[in-house]
């Protein structure tokens, strides 16, 4: 008997190669480097006994593999699946490693590998139709797949469907491929939408109303990274074959990734503001500024023009804390784009959106995150390119260049911009956009720009005699104005681009309320910022007398402090009734603060009106605003300061028997000792008294219902002493630790902090 050729030998030895995996990736199993001419003639000769015996002990097994090895080499008609779906993430490493060698364009996901491997097992002229997920579609790390699939075969049709349609989170697609180019075909595409399928099934094909189209995928390649846009129209391409891309004018970066902002990145509301390091221009200011915390730009909700400025990261010594981290898992190089950009004015948006992406403009002084990337663009340039960012032509197309709503550098420079005659129309637009986000962000005391509290903007015009009521209608006809100029200037600055870009048929330029990103006025919400305000002001955080901030940490200057006082103690009571009748009292306080903006003529209609804005239950005014500063207020804290909270409330239990708030910046080793002494102990002292009172009075009361209500406040009165009585015990506790913070550890490392293992603040949830 024959041994083998060396021929047959190296055949063997690849087919083997060839299924060195095959158990795992199935009928991924990589055939095309094998000869099927020779592995059937080896299997002609095994059937024939044409080997030594030294054969036979493998013959069987080199048997079946070339048994398989010619079946998953056949040619079909048609091939028809729904391959499995995981990312290279969730796969082990064999596996990966298995993607990445034989299906290198397709590694990012099992499904794709699928897609390539039997769209390739087609005969001439062959259909396969293959149930997939849509990113194969748009995202750029199937773009090479993308590209080899149109270049060899003709995407004939393609149902793609939106999440939920086949019952799962995600959206997939239904393509269908010949193995046969037609330069000249115009496959049919066409989108299902969730509520178009009625038992499982379409209702109709084509869905009336959503994306329908006939088109060629050689228009594919006009559109940079070749997604397989099909509704792109003709107007949008010809725009694309221009070759006018952004990055033309602009360049965009990614930005830092911290590793881990709990230790690097803060709210700028946590930090000392002397610490902050503003108005820098480059990275030699920041390094001879020595100070350890920049502003720094982190995404956030949707807002165009201006805003969500609300971080600072930790770049003391360019950075030299997060460099010089072993754990923290940061990517410093992404300082290679800080080193160029940071601190330069430019273009930012939130990279991974839910809906619309909006653009803002940041003037200098900032670092970027991952999550906010960067485009320095010049003073020149800066407000046509804001313009068509923020058109509906730009959503438009990045619907187009990728619908998955991630928003990256890449993507947003090969945006097509075109030149347009009227720029000077277009500039003027986006200069009073800019201007009326910018001056509407500045009303919220959550940003480090906040001068003034907007009611309270024309009190001197009225010499401090006012009515709320009157200010705050003021002010809700110049936020009116505010957001009908920003609505009235989106809606030209549209039908500018949509006529630009000729997309009259895809694109209304109206806008709606909730695309407009400046606020209206809300009574119970603005109200309840005023009473914010009202707490800033009493703990001196905010003066009367002088705009923005006047203390949030470094030295404190009376001098700033002249129409109002702020408490001398860093802390306020909050309590269900007024035990005190001095500047302990929140109401004591409020009515004072009233008195000296709006003046003392008018403080009961607005204390009426307040009170009715903030909707509570309470036999008076004061009783209702009593009730939502104890119950409430604290919650809407939370919420303004995004659960950095920079009051912390001191609450007793379920009974309220002590409650009170503190400021962050002011606190020190000794705060709470001042409030157990100065504080608590009074309120233990009236409690008593009031207890020793009722009991006087239900002694002598003779109506059964009165003396019921007696001794259902005595009762209620004695557990509030009793709830008392254990918390004096567990703020002893703390006294006697006299806990420094230290505001660099930001607030949830410093709660925890003060709190020392026992409830004596209200928790951050």
């Amino acid at each position: 008997m024959d041994d083998f050729t060396k021929e047959e030998a190296q055949e063997i030895y690849d087919l083997m190669a060839a299924f060195q995996n095959g158990r795992e990736v199935g009928s991924l199993v990589d055939t095309s480097k094998l000869s099927l001419e020779t592995l059937q003639h080896i299997v002609k000769k095994i059937d024939q006994g044409a080997y030594n015996q030294t054969f036979v002990r493998v013959g069987e097994k080199i048997h079946q593999l070339i048994q398989i090895a010619l079946i998953l080499s056949e040619q079909h008609d048609i091939i028809v699946t729904n391959p499995p779906y995981l990312g290279t993430a969730r796969l082990n490493n064999s596996y990966s490693k298995f993607l990445k060698q034989h299906y290198p364009n397709a590694k990012a996901d099992l499904f794709a590998a699928f897609l390539e491997k039997f769209t390739g097992n087609l005969k001439r002229g062959g259909y396969s139709a293959l149930v997939t997920m849509q990113s194969w579609m748009f995202l750029s790390s199937f773009e090479k797949l993308r590209k080899g699939l149109l270049a060899k075969y003709t995407l004939s049709n393609l149902m793609h469907m939106e999440n939920g349609v086949m019952g799962i989170a995600f959206g997939t697609a239904v393509s269908i491929f010949r193995n046969m180019p037609l330069s000249s075909f115009n496959g049919t595409y066409h989108q299902i939408k969730y509520h178009d399928v009625q038992n499982g099934d379409p209702a109709s094909l084509p869905v009336a109303g959503n994306r329908y189209n006939r088109t060629n995928q050689t228009n594919f390649t006009f559109i940079p990274g070749t997604p397989i846009a099909y509704w792109a129209p003709g107007a949008v391409l010809r725009a694309f074959h221009k070759n006018t891309p952004i990055y033309n004018i602009a360049r965009f970066r990614i930005g830092l990734v911290t590793g881990d902002s709990m230790r690097f990145v803060r709210y700028w509301s946590e930090v000392k503001f002397t610490a902050i390091g503003l108005n820098i221009s480059n990275d030699y200011e920041a390094r001879v500024s020595r100070k350890k915390w920049f502003p720094y730009q982190k995404g956030g909700d949707f807002r165009k023009w201006f805003g969500n400025n609300l971080f600072v990261v930790n770049w003391k010594n360019d950075g030299y804390e997060m460099k010089h981290d072993n754990y923290s898992g940061s990517r410093l190089k992404s300082h290679n784009f800080n080193g160029d950009f940071a601190f330069q004015q430019g273009i930012t948006w939130t990279k991974i959106s839910s809906g619309a992406a909006s653009f803002r403009f940041v003037p200098s002084g900032y670092m970027f995150d991952d999550a906010s990337p960067f485009g320095k663009i010049t003073d020149k340039k800066r407000d046509f390119l804001m313009a068509f960012l923020n058109s509906k032509v730009t959503n438009y197309i990045l619907g187009l260049l990728n619908p998955t709503l991630n928003y990256l550098p890449g993507t947003i420079e090969q945006l097509p911009l075109l030149r347009a005659e009227n720029e000077d129309q277009i500039t003027k637009y986006a200069r009073s956009s800019l201007a009326v986000s910018s001056d509407e962000w500045i009303q919220y005391e959550s940003t480090w720009q906040f001068r003034n509290f907007p009611i309270l903007s024309h009190i001197a015009e009225h010499n401090r005699n006012w009515t709320v009521e009157a200010a705050f209608n003021q002010w809700k006809q110049e936020a009116q104005d505010r957001f009908d100029q920003l609505k009235k200037n989106e809606e030209e600055l549209n039908k500018i681009f949509i006529d630009l870009y000729g997309l009259q048929d895809e694109l209304s330029p109206e806008e709606s309320d909730k695309e407009v990103s400046v606020r209206k006025a809300d009574l119970g919400r603005d109200i309840r910022a005023f009473m914010s305000y009202f707490i800033g002001v009493t703990f001196g955080r905010y003066s009367l007398d002088t705009p923005g901030l006047a203390f949030a940490g470094g030295d404190w200057d009376t001098s700033k402090y002249t129409s109002y006082q702020p408490n001398t103690d860093d802390v306020v009571v909050l309590t269900d009734s007024d035990y005190f009748g001095d500047d302990r009292d929140i109401m004591h306080r409020f009515r004072e603060f009233l008195t000296t903006t709006f003046g003392k003529e008018h403080l009961d209609e607005n204390l009426a009106f307040i009170a009715n804005a903030l909707g509570k239950a309470g036999d008076t005014p004061e009783d209702q605003i009593r009730s939502y500063l104890f119950n409430d207020f604290y919650k809407n804290h939370l919420t303004i300061y995004q659960k950095r909270p920079i009051y912390w409330q001191l609450d007793s239990g379920r009974q309220g028997g002590f409650k009170a708030l503190m400021y962050l910046h002011r606190y020190d080793g000794d705060t709470m000792a001042m409030i157990r002494t100065s504080y608590l102990h009074t309120l233990q002292a009236a409690y008593e008294k009031r207890v020793t009172t009722l009991d006087t009075f239900i002694a002598s009361e003779t109506n059964t219902r009165q003396k019921n209500q007696l001794i259902k406040q005595r009762d209620h009165t004695r557990k509030q002493l009793e709830e008392l009585v254990k918390y004096d015990a567990q703020l002893q506790h703390v006294a006697n630790m006299h806990i420094a913070i230290d505001l660099d550890d930001g607030v949830v490392v410093n709660h925890q902090k003060v709190q020392a293992d026992v409830k004596l603040l209200t928790p951050i949830k």
